[in-house]
């Protein structure tokens, strides 16, 4: 699903979503794609988690250029407008997936 996909877009939702959220930030933190990741922040939803990300990008745990990754909009027209411009401008923190990994990842399916 990971490698059709042309961006991921995270709606309001609970633990999986996250999950699936935060993994693929990873992924494109890793260099496994350089896909938009997109969270719709309907009502402020995820106000605290991208508060989250930049106290972690202030405390050093985050690379500024990472946190570039994640794109965020009140509405899904800002967002969709947003992930058209996005371009990919950060530094690989690991060394390129080998292809027996990158294949794996690529072809990661959630529903089983």
């Amino acid at each position: 699903m990971a490698r059709r996909a042309d961006a991921f877009i995270a709606l309001p939702g609970g633990y999986g979503t996250m999950e699936e959220l935060l993994e693929m930030i990873t992924w494109s933190q890793l260099g496994f794609h350089q896909k938009p990741v997109g969270v719709l922040n309907v009502d402020g939803y995820y106000d605290c988690l991208l508060g989250l990300f930049d106290k972690g990008v202030e405390e050093g745990f985050i690379e500024a250029s990472a946190r570039n990754i994640v794109i965020s909009a009140m509405n899904a027209q800002d967002l969709f407008l947003k992930m058209e411009e996005y371009v990919a401008e950060r530094e690989r923190v690991a060394p390129a997936p080998s292809q027996r990994w990158n294949n794996d990842c690529n072809n990661y399916d959630t529903n089983g």
